[in-house]
């Protein structure tokens, strides 16, 4: 089945698609998560469409994650 592709504008700038993000977001999030020895509580300032909240929550060891949105229009 076809599906097109997502684009996530912000101020005219492309942030994100639906296709080829999960690298970007991996190469992001998962240095810090496996530098910390027991990740549990988690904050994401200016989440967007939510992939690196995905990120985040493939580890078991966290407990709490906030999520902090800082641009209204998200």
């Amino acid at each position: 089945m076809f599906e097109p592709n997502r684009l996530v504008f912000l101020d005219g700038v492309l942030q994100s698609t639906r296709d080829g993000i999960e690298s970007y977001h991996e190469a992001l999030v998962q240095p810090a998560m496996f530098a910390h020895p027991d990740p549990k509580r988690v904050a994401i300032i200016g989440g967007g469409e939510g992939a690196t909240l995905g990120e985040v929550l493939k580890h078991n060891t966290v407990d709490t994650v906030m999520m902090i949105e800082i641009d209204e229009s998200m």
